[in-house]
């Protein structure tokens, strides 16, 4: 029985899962996309364990059926038809607290590729975590520190000159006055902001001393193959986070260069962190010497293939779904390219259904999700 790759995510624009899922299909391959593992179109799961023959496990993954994992974006349950409202609480406990025993146990039942697996996955969202396993490898870095202490925020910033103030995870909000929106990105950080001690103490962040870039090198990861891009601003007056020009649509690329040195720091990097596909950022000083910033696990990769359409990034990602390894043969895949997808009746369709309800409805404003 022929195995199939199953895409997971919860998101019902995803325009990745969307993509890849096409390319997959076109290649004869029959991927499954559904939201999470309790997906009603997956078998349900069982596991089992006793002292004679240890632990097994049956259902939506089992061995004959599926080949390779997309953990992309998964959502556990959180709304079931038939329960009482008053159960709902305890039926969405008890299934994140399945779903976790199961993914913690991702490598049983048969030998599969997980894109990536879920115990790595939740590892590598932690960026000092990263930066040790960068260390380890030998990987160039700035110096970073996490903190919410206002005076060793203020030493690190008297010490360095010029730092960065990163969130842990960018957010967008809306002021309640004036109705504008607000995004947290990557700034350098001003002395106005080390003044008040209770902002300071109550928000925790990331403080990097700033790299003064020549460019921005985006590298995907799928598999054994890296794809650098090189990132930069039409206005030519540089950045310090790029993603801020990608939502002003002010970003620009073109193929980049990565040295053997590097590519083989990274290779061990994504090995140290378990990771069969990521975004790695890096910043590449005037010097010509590239400094790692953070990968992500679970990055957008489709606008890189929009702005540098040299780069197959969505023939890769669907040649080692469906090749289910890391050292997949991109030969093996037909040479389908993501502005093939954006042009085909399968995307117009999808989009019309998928984009219902979102502000910006625009087919290329999935393609290029902010992370």
């Amino acid at each position: 029985m022929p195995t199939r790759p199953l895409i997971l995510s919860a998101l019902p624009h995803d325009i990745h899962a969307a993509a890849v899922r096409w390319a997959l299909r076109a290649n004869g391959v029959d991927a499954l996309w559904c939201g999470s593992l309790a997906d009603p179109a997956l078998a349900p799961m069982s596991l089992q364990c006793d002292s004679e023959n240890g632990l097994r496990m049956s259902g939506a993954l089992d061995a004959a059926g599926i080949g390779a994992v997309w953990y992309r974006r998964p959502r556990d349950p959180d709304t079931f038809a038939h329960a009482h409202p008053g159960d709902a609480p305890f039926l969405r406990g008890e299934w994140g607290r399945f779903l976790r025993n199961v993914h913690a146990l991702a490598d049983e039942g048969g030998a599969r590729l997980w894109i990536n697996r879920p115990a790595a996955a939740a590892a590598a969202e932690n960026k000092l975590l990263q930066l040790r396993a960068a260390h380890r490898c030998g990987l160039r870095f700035p110096a970073t520190l996490v903190s919410h202490d206002p005076t060793e925020i203020r030493a690190f910033v008297r010490r360095h000159g010029r730092v960065v103030y990163k969130p842990f995870l960018t957010h967008t909000w809306q002021d309640a006055d004036s109705g504008r929106m607000f995004s947290t990105y990557a700034r350098i950080v001003e002395p106005a902001m080390l003044e008040d001690e209770a902002s300071l103490r109550q928000c925790p962040g990331i403080y990097q001393v700033y790299v003064d870039k020549r460019c921005d090198l985006r590298v995907t990861a799928i598999g054994e193959r890296f794809f650098p891009a090189r990132l930069r601003s039409q206005h030519r007056d540089g950045f310090v986070d790029w993603r801020v020009r990608q939502a002003v649509q002010g970003l620009q690329a073109e193929p980049g260069e990565l040295s053997g040195a590097d590519q083989d720091k990274l290779r061990a990097l994504m090995r140290e962190l378990g990771l069969a596909f990521g975004c790695i950022d890096l910043a590449v000083d005037r010097d010509g010497q590239a400094h790692f910033l953070e990968v992500n696990q679970a990055g957008q990769f489709l606008f890189v293939e929009h702005l540098v359409p040299q780069l197959p990034l969505l023939r890769a990602m669907s040649a080692m779904l469906a090749q289910g390894c890391a050292d997949y043969r991109l030969d093996d895949a037909a040479p389908l390219a993501y502005a093939d997808y954006l042009a085909s009746p399968k995307h117009a369709a999808w989009w019309a259904q998928a984009s219902e309800g979102l502000k910006d409805r625009s087919p290329a404003a999935a393609g290029i999700t902010l992370e």
